[in-house]
């Protein structure tokens, strides 16, 4: 069994008074949010062992607040790919992770990251059912032995939370 924790940024700060989109940071919900959803990342089994991040400004500091309080023995990989990825390009990142790997954590944008959980609980992405306002959580479990043999329709939702719900 493998398991995908597919985590959307905390609340970032609005688009005027930055260079670019990728710039924006967290707002102070944001902080505490991604504080809030980090405690309960930690409390899901099997722990978390890899964490595939983009590596804007906004989804680094959410990244940062797990890695605050997680023991994690891997640094974050920091894709720039996965910076307003598609679905299947998350999808392709997934399929090549070590087999060592049994449960990462993917950071990223929507609206990738929505169509990423629909298309692994459903049949295709476009099929968009999945939800993720920001600093949601979606964790799969797929039972598959290696990664490469991930496909649409594999997982089974386990959770999906919102710092909204659990506030």
């Amino acid at each position: 069994m493998k398991y995908v924790s597919i985590w959307r940024h905390a609340k970032a700060e609005r688009p005027e008074g930055y260079a670019s989109d990728f710039e924006r940071p967290l707002t102070e919900r944001g902080h505490k949010d991604a504080g809030m959803m980090s405690a309960l990342l930690l409390r899901l089994n099997p722990g978390v062992d890899l964490i595939l991040s983009s590596p804007s400004a906004r989804t680094a500091q959410t990244t940062q607040h797990l890695l605050e309080v997680a023991d994690i023995q891997a640094d974050p990989q920091w894709h720039t790919s996965i910076y307003l990825a598609a679905a299947e390009t998350l999808l392709g990142l997934i399929r090549e992770l070590p087999e060592s790997t049994q449960h990462v954590v993917v950071v990223g944008h929507n609206p990738g990251l929505e169509e990423l959980a629909s298309g692994l609980c459903g049949s295709a992405p476009e099929d968009v059912f999945v939800r993720m306002p920001t600093a949601a959580l979606a964790h799969v479990a797929i039972d598959v032995t290696h990664w490469s043999m991930v496909r649409w329709g594999a997982a089974e939702l386990r959770l999906l939370v919102t710092p909204k719900a659990i506030k």
